[in-house]
């Protein structure tokens, strides 16, 4: 997984500064901000290049914009702007502890992004595993702010049908993501190998301390609580659904079926492709963005 029951054991770490205006000096300040007002956190970006209509892409859990590499290197010379943030927790963006990342947490940070980035103006939006079910709900929540969803690898675990194989996969997954949350890495220096490995073989995330209590939330609050169930049905944009048919992570199941698609806004494909963002896959996704774009805004 790129990158959904019960809360295990985490750890607690001093917050990071990531951002000029969260330092030590200022939580106060802060606390008002974020904490009173509700003011969403500013995102960092790995990769803001180009002009023209905005193209935004979200990583999957526990990962970072720079996932996105081979993406934005074949979409580098088009007359766009390729914009990649690192969600909330993630990268080189806020990992604030006061929050708990439900899937509002983030959405609410990528939209705020995206009026900053194209001053109200619809983009095509780009989600990979966990960034699918964020970029589903932006969709959900300010549907004026994207013009075309671009889904890969999306993780869905709610509104399938009551089917024993389904279940099955979703309990196994459920109790591996049990497990994974109830781990306590040190981090030190020997035992940061072991917390690497745990997270490359096992989840294939760049898990760090300063990551670890965001990506366990974000776990718990997005991935196993999620939304897309409701969110799904209420897309009134355009939207390329995208499975990989080695990916032992998601269930690809009948997703136009099951949650009541518009086929004629929403299609469904299947490539040879396991849950990372390979060359191959990101290729198939910039035909799929190439095509999202050469249609216009209704």
């Amino acid at each position: 997984m790129d990158q959904n029951r019960g809360f295990g054991p985490c750890f607690s770490f001093e917050l990071k500064i990531y951002h000029p205006y969260t330092n030590s000096m200022d939580s106060w300040l802060n606390e008002i901000w974020y904490g009173r007002l509700h003011r969403p956190y500013r995102l960092s970006k790995t990769y803001d290049s180009g002009n023209g209509p905005a193209v935004v892409l979200l990583h999957g859990i526990g990962r970072s914009g720079g996932v996105w590499r081979y993406v934005a290197a074949q979409l580098e010379n088009s007359q766009i702007r390729v914009v990649a943030y690192d969600l909330l927790g993630f990268g080189n963006s806020p990992k604030p502890l006061r929050i708990q990342y439900t899937v509002d947490d983030h959405a609410q940070a990528v939209i705020a992004e995206i009026k900053r980035l194209r001053g109200n103006k619809p983009v095509v939006l780009v989600g990979h595993s966990m960034g699918c079910l964020v970029a589903v709900r932006v969709a959900a929540l300010r549907p004026d702010l994207v013009r075309h969803l671009v889904l890969y690898e999306m993780p869905l675990y709610e509104g399938l049908p009551d089917k024993r194989r389904y279940q099955t996969r979703i309990n196994l997954y459920f109790k591996l993501y049990d497990w994974i949350s109830k781990q306590q890495p040190d981090f030190d220096t020997v035992q940061r190998r072991l917390g690497e490995r745990l997270a490359t073989k096992v989840v294939g995330s760049e898990i760090t301390a300063d990551t670890w209590q965001p990506f366990i939330r974000s776990l718990q609050n997005t991935i196993m609580k999620q939304s897309a169930d409701t969110d799904l049905p209420l897309l009134r944009m355009p939207a390329d659904i995208i499975y990989g048919s080695r990916d032992m992570f998601v269930i690809r199941g009948q997703v136009m079926k099951t949650f009541g698609l518009d086929s004629k806004l929403v299609s469904l494909h299947t490539i040879r492709a396991k849950h990372v963002l390979s060359q191959n896959a990101s290729a198939f996704i910039v035909t799929r963005i190439s095509a999202a774009l050469a249609r216009e805004v209704t």
